[in-house]
Parts: structure tokens; C-alpha cells; sequence
């Protein structure tokens, strides 16, 4: 009889707890941001190995632009699964938005590393070293994003950006056109600006 009630209240908590990290997904994709945390925290007290639900607690935190929690989540995830990609795409995408390129640069090609065919790490890459001035393998590294995914707008229209700054404005515009076809936000207006 006790190692049924014990049994039942095992279960019972873990799936409360289980319930939590749902909770959590769903708050996340309504945009409730700081509910969605409340709950992955709730989940992590008796999960605190939960990979998944410290990554999607830090992308909570990222879309609230509380990045140094954002990264400290991602950092944990690391710990916890070193060949995980997603947490390096994560910590590159917010130290490119704090202007650190070199640092998101490095991290997006660790990611690059783990996952060669990964269009996200090579964009990363390419709108890195376009900052960085590196314009012939920034071009390279948006080409290798599309290579790597043909519906891949936004590296359409950067490459077509950097394109444009390379004087090579009837490749640019054709970027532009995929860009648009694609709906990516922006190329109607680079489109009227450079290819009448």
C-alpha cells in the first residue's frame, strides 16, 4: 500500500512537472514571454538536466532582450550536450545583435563544425564577416546559406546588399526578385530603391 502511494505521487509530480515545460511551449508561442518562464522554471526544480527546456527558456529570455540570461541558459545547454547547435546558433545570433562579431563569428563556425549544412551558421558567418569587412567570403558564405536552403530569403537579400556595394547591381537585383518572392521583409523597398 505505500509503495503504491508513493508510486502515485511520483507520477503525480512528474506529470505536473511534464505539464509545466507544455505550459511553458505554449506561453512561448503566444508570446507571454515571462509566463513561459515562470512555468520552465517550475519544470526545471525537479529537471534540472532538461536540455530542452533550458533552451527554450533562453530564447524566452532572448525575446525579452534579457541576453546575459539568454546566454547563460545556452551555456548551461552546452554543458549539458556539447554538440548541441542550436544553443551556438543561439549565442552567435545574440552576440552579432550586440555588435560582438568576432565572437559570433567564432561561435557560428563551431556550430558550422558540428553541422556543415546548416544554412543558419553559414548566414551567421556571412553577415559576420560582411561587417567585418571580409566582402569576397561574406558573398561566399551567403551562397553556401542558399546552397545549403533554396527558400532562404534573408540570405538572398543580403547577398544581394553585398552585391550591391560590389557594384554588381544586375546579380543584386535578381537576389532581390528571389528575395521578394519569398516574402522576406525589405525587398520590395531594396528592389524600387536599386533595380528600376
Amino acid at each position: 500500500m505505500r509503495i503504491s502511494v508513493t508510486w502515485f505521487l511520483f507520477v503525480l509530480l512528474l506529470s505536473c512537472s511534464s505539464e509545466s515545460s507544455r505550459e511553458g511551449d505554449v506561453y512561448f508561442e503566444q508570446g507571454e514571454y515571462e509566463k513561459a518562464i515562470d512555468s520552465y522554471n517550475a519544470y526545471l526544480e525537479s529537471n534540472a538536466s532538461n536540455v530542452k527546456t533550458f533552451y527554450n527558456r533562453g530564447r524566452s529570455y532572448e525575446e525579452l532582450g534579457r541576453y546575459d540570461k539568454a546566454i547563460d541558459d545556452f551555456e548551461t545547454v552546452l554543458k549539458l550536450d556539447g554538440k548541441n547547435v542550436n544553443a551556438r546558433l543561439s549565442i552567435s545570433k545574440i552576440r552579432y545583435e550586440q555588435g560582438k562579431y568576432p565572437q559570433a563569428l567564432l561561435t557560428a563556425e563551431e556550430s558550422l563544425e558540428l553541422n556543415p549544412n546548416s544554412a543558419q551558421a553559414h548566414f551567421l558567418i556571412a553577415r559576420c564577416k560582411h561587417q567585418l569587412g571580409y566582402v569576397e567570403s561574406a558573398l561566399e558564405s551567403y551562397s553556401l546559406a542558399i546552397k545549403a536552403d533554396r527558400e532562404f530569403g534573408d540570405a538572398f537579400l543580403y547577398r544581394g546588399a553585398l552585391k550591391i556595394s560590389m557594384d554588381q547591381s544586375r546579380s543584386a537585383c535578381e537576389d532581390f526578385v528571389r528575395a521578394k518572392n519569398l516574402n522576406v521583409e525589405g525587398a520590395d523597398n531594396a528592389l524600387s530603391k536599386y533595380c528600376r
